[in-house]
């Protein structure tokens, strides 16, 4: 059984992720503003880059809420432990984009690893 702040990490996952979606909508709001009034569909084209760096900032935040939906919802409704490698692709995904960009909040996906590595 799962108990203490292992439990929550599924929590703490969809709460960064929502964070995460939140600051890119403020963030990216000038580049993400003209994909929506000019109606979604190819919106985004090969040279828009600030487009497509708003864009998938925004929809990695949507990925961190569910895999944090999953890992809560294995726990808490099916009483399933995560399987490790969901721990430490985690961890890889952190680490690597924490090295490559110190100025970030790849810290914070850290603890969450090693709660999900620790069960």
């Amino acid at each position: 059984m799962v108990s203490g702040a292992k439990r929550h990490v599924g929590l703490m996952l969809m709460l960064t992720g929502l964070l995460h979606v939140i600051y890119g909508l403020f963030a990216y709001a000038s580049q993400l503003q003209p994909l929506i009034t000019e109606g979604l569909w190819g919106t985004v084209a090969d040279d828009q880059w600030d487009r497509g760096t708003a864009f998938w900032f925004t929809m990695f935040g949507f990925l961190l809420m569910l895999l944090g939906y999953m890992v809560d919802w294995l726990i808490k409704k099916k009483g399933i432990v995560p399987p490790a490698v969901l721990g430490w692709m985690l961890l890889c995904v952190c680490l690597i984009g924490a090295i490559v960009m110190p100025a970030s909040g790849f810290w914070l996906g850290l603890p969450q690893a090693w709660l999900l590595l620790r069960m």
